[in-house]
């Protein structure tokens, strides 16, 4: 078995268990030798790197743990830019004189890289298509591969239909589709799909996906987006999408093996809510959660992962919901506590509630 270092990205306990509901969905065995905030430690038969980092949301770079700096560079050219990316207190300075000789050795024109945001580490974006050298502890880790934001902007950008402002990103939706351990031939769906982001990102999977909506215009737009994929991606999954409520999702899908979705969340803030409006506004979303987890208790085979809001109001207060969990036990899903996520400006928290049959 091989030991691989995971750099783990901004919400460490979503990234963590992400990456174990992907790793356990798979079937493919691991023991983990050190876990914490920053990186995750694992040894494994054997992984494809480069899938899974364009599978996981929340996890930044996989390493390969390395005893010794021999061998290090393959490739054909004898220039290349290299980094050693510090993550603990070790001082590097005698590895960097290690690889400079490497590097001369091999006759190698080798130049350093370093980070422009006063960090020891490179971040993903400056990472790309440098040779580099991950630095944990008493561990070194050559970098196999990294997480590219530029593979997520173009499909941001380019899918025929937009919708900034009610659209869930990209990294939140593979994120919850890995916590559904929905595998590839799984049917999904999503009661509440919107221009389909979801649903994009579990077809480049090998997802089989089902969305429904209530706005004409949103199934419309979600079913360029995903013929868009189809073509894009090469996929040949298949996709359904309905116009329809989500408060009775048995007149539309008999059966599905998981469901992930954002439901609406209430009206846009531009401002913190005042307690009342917060108030207010749960008191209105809480049927359509009720109606939603009755709905989905009826039709998931396996798992469930939703998102509810958490208000901040200008008395600092937080309000949510307080139905969901009799509603959950009502629909017959075993649940844990929910994970909080906030994306940033953002005037609500969210959390992502993990339903299990």
């Amino acid at each position: 078995m091989e030991k691989y270092i995971f750099v783990l990205g901004r919400d460490p306990e979503l990234s963590k268990d992400e990456l174990y509901c992907y790793l356990d969905s798979r079937r493919i065995k691991y023991k983990v030798i050190e876990e914490n905030d920053i990186v995750i430690i694992l040894e494994v038969h054997s992984i494809k790197s480069k899938e899974m980092i364009k599978a996981l949301g929340g996890i930044q770079k996989i390493a390969k743990v390395i005893n010794n700096i021999d061998n290090l560079y393959h490739g054909k050219e004898n220039k290349l830019r290299y980094a050693v990316s510090c993550y603990s207190d070790e001082d590097v300075s005698d590895l960097k004189s290690q690889l400079k000789n490497y590097f001369k050795k091999e006759k190698l024109k080798a130049s350093i890289k370093k980070s422009h945001f006063q960090v020891e580490y490179l971040m993903p974006s400056e990472a790309q298509n440098v040779l580099e050298i991950i630095v944990y502890k008493k561990y070194l880790g050559k970098t196999l591969a990294v997480f590219n934001p530029k593979e997520h902007k173009h499909r941001d950008i380019n899918r025929p239909e937009q919708r900034p402002l009610h659209t869930i990103s990209i990294r939140l939706a593979k994120i919850m589709l890995n916590l559904s351990e929905v595998n590839k031939g799984d049917t999904l769906l999503d009661p509440f799909c919107g221009i389909g982001t979801i649903l994009q990102e579990a077809m480049i999977m090998g997802v089989n996906v089902v969305g429904i909506d209530n706005e004409v215009w949103c199934v419309e737009a979600s079913k360029k987006n995903l013929e868009w994929i189809k073509k894009e991606y090469n996929t040949d999954v298949k996709y359904t999408i309905l116009k329809g409520s989500a408060t009775n999702l048995r007149n539309y899908v008999q059966t599905v093996d998981c469901a992930v979705t954002e439901p609406y969340l209430g009206p846009f803030l531009k401002k913190l809510p005042t307690e009342g409006t917060a108030k207010r506004t749960l008191i209105e979303l809480a049927p359509m959660y009720s109606k939603l987890i009755e709905g989905l208790g009826k039709v998931v085979r396996k798992k469930a992962v939703i998102i509810s809001p958490i208000f901040r109001t200008r008395s600092k207060m937080e309000l949510g919901i307080t139905t969901l969990e009799r509603d959950f036990k009502k629909a017959g899903f075993k649940f844990n506590e929910p994970y909080i996520y906030t994306a940033s400006k953002s005037k609500m928290l969210r959390q992502i509630w993990v339903l299990t049959k």
